[in-house]
């Protein structure tokens, strides 16, 4: 009985302790340490960092690895070198650099852009960041080839050329085995976001709103393309980019019955072109590329006025109506809109004047044209021909005036 509980006692010990560490870690005087004692705790048992006083030869024997070959290796030495963080902010800048290299080299494409990325979010102003972003720039030129040799296979396709999944070879670690496509994007866009004045900014971009613009993302391509222009006018890529963002921004409207500003950006996309690029003047194909942009432009804002207009009419209010009939006659002359706007104006105006616009589809006033319609009411003359209505006569303050003298009283 004694043993039994003597054991219940040593069961029940570390409880004790536990409850009586947070009591005291609770207590008013360790309130204000609480805080530091938590971060402590945390860096013990969760932290990896220590001083390491080989830290050099063992960066020197990783470096020793890496030239001999042995890869995987370099690895291991390396990402502890640079997982260590009381290490100098050299040392671990320049590890996890060779860690990405020695990546890079085994051919492990993926692992190496996560690995530089990494490098890029812990260092974004290191002495590694502009080597880091030309090598995961020549990575996605790598997996861009395929992307390319797709648009070659399909060439003849017209329209948007949506994406197809496609079965990648497991074993082939140079490629992303899901998403390869998006990974690329997400490389490409993390290029521009680190290194915005690098020798690859532009190209990424570029890239970036291709694929897009090919796979039917106009609104993302207009982002890119719209960027490149701005903040790269410099660039041997700005006159195709900016080409390719007048069509993005007319076809991300998604149709004259949405917003029209798109519309309007892509227009004065156009005169800028015009005016500040002669690349795309000089060339016949591409002035003929921006006057066709310029015709549908015009045409889709033809179109969404047009539809404004018949909202008006339909909803039985027949002078806003004529009024955005004459706005695409006269603004938009030559296409069809214009015709179509001239003749439904003069059908407008004819029932205006004879005093029955047409109700729309407002059911009130639908309801006032039938009951008029029903009941025979006689129609509103003309205001040349209304009579004027009987007024009673004016009496002058202080009573009727005496007549002059031989005057005839009126009659009553």
């Amino acid at each position: 009985m004694a043993g039994s509980a003597e054991t219940s006692g040593r069961a029940t010990r570390p409880w004790l302790a536990a409850l009586a560490a947070a009591f005291a870690v609770l207590a008013p005087g360790c309130k204000t340490n609480f805080r530091e004692q938590g971060r402590a705790l945390r860096a013990m048992f969760l932290d990896s960092a220590y001083e390491d006083p080989e830290a050099q030869a063992k960066f020197a024997a990783a470096r020793a690895l890496y030239d001999e070959g042995n890869y995987s290796k370099a690895i291991k030495g390396f990402r502890e070198l640079a997982d260590n963080r009381s290490n100098p902010a050299g040392m671990l800048e320049d590890a996890r650099f060779m860690q990405a290299e020695c990546r890079y080299a085994a051919g492990e494409y993926p692992e190496a852009v996560d690995t530089y990325h990494k490098l890029l979010l812990d260092f974004p102003t290191g002495a590694h960041r502009r080597e880091a972003c030309g090598r995961m720039f020549e990575i996605c030129d790598y997996w861009l080839d395929d992307f390319r040799n797709e648009i070659t296979r399909r060439q003849d396709e017209t329209g948007v050329m949506k994406w197809r999944p496609e079965w990648k070879n497991p074993l082939d670690k140079t490629r992303p085995w899901l998403g390869q496509e998006g990974r690329t994007l997400e490389a490409l866009d993390h290029i521009w976001t680190h290194d915005m004045t690098g020798p690859t900014a532009d190209r990424a971009l570029f890239w970036c709103g291709y694929v897009n613009f090919v796979r039917g993302n106009f609104q993302e391509a207009d982002h890119f393309f719209s960027t490149l222009c701005e903040m790269h006018k410099e660039s041997p890529l700005r006159p195709q980019a900016m080409a390719y963002a007048i069509q993005a921004k007319n076809n991300a409207t998604g149709g004259a019955e949405y917003d029209g500003r798109k519309c309007a950006e892509a227009l004065q996309l156009v005169h800028t072109a015009e005016a500040t690029v002669p690349e795309l003047t000089k060339s016949p194909e591409m002035a003929d590329k921006l006057t066709r942009a310029k015709f549908a432009i015009r045409y889709q804002q033809a179109e969404k006025d047009f539809r404004m207009a018949e909202y008006y009419e339909r909803t039985g209010h027949p002078g806003s109506a004529v009024f955005y009939y004459e706005l695409v006659r006269r603004r938009y002359a030559g296409t069809r809109y214009s015709e179509l706007a001239g003749e439904k104006k003069e059908h407008l105006v004819a029932l205006m004047k004879e005093g029955k616009p047409a109700p729309g589809r407002d059911p009130f006033a639908i309801v006032q044209a039938k009951w008029k319609e029903v009941f025979n009411a006689p129609p509103a003359k003309p205001a040349d021909e209304a009579a004027p209505p009987d007024r009673p006569p004016v009496t002058p303050a202080g009573g009727p005036q005496p007549l002059p003298t031989g005057t005839v009283q009126p009659g009553p």
